[in-house]
């Protein structure tokens, strides 16, 4: 009896512990304000010489139809001075405006050394008026 009644608390619990997670909000790193036929530039920050780099995720993005995400490559920001963090690269990307509504697009930040482990997904919002 005890034994079914743990197990029907753990199944209780891990349902409304994944009805949460997948209610949360999405965290907006930055918003942009763009019109229709207007192209935007994000900026993010990695390491690609040492496999940290980053990806366009449409799957995870809402609205992503109203925009055209182009990586236009990885530029070489400045030397650091940590003996960890040697240099700041930054992926290029540029966004194109294509209709009117809200795109929320998500790109995940991974290391590429044999299966891709995901870090973290960040979330810029671009507002597109006609």
């Amino acid at each position: 009896m005890l034994r079914r009644f743990a197990l029907h608390s753990a199944l209780a619990l891990a349902l409304f512990s994944s009805a949460a997670v997948a209610s949360e909000p999405r965290e907006i790193e930055k918003s942009y304000n763009a019109r229709v036929g207007e192209q935007l530039f994000l900026k993010l920050p990695g390491d690609p010489e040492k496999g940290y780099k980053w990806r366009f995720n449409p799957g995870a993005s809402a609205g992503a139809h109203l925009v055209n995400v182009d990586p236009l490559g990885w530029l070489l920001a400045k030397k650091g001075v940590s003996i960890f963090f040697q240099e700041l690269s930054v992926l290029n990307v540029a966004v194109k405006a294509k209709a009117a509504g809200r795109a929320d697009l998500a790109f995940d930040y991974y290391r590429d050394v044999g299966r891709r482990r995901f870090t973290k997904t960040r979330y810029f919002r671009i507002d597109i008026r006609p």
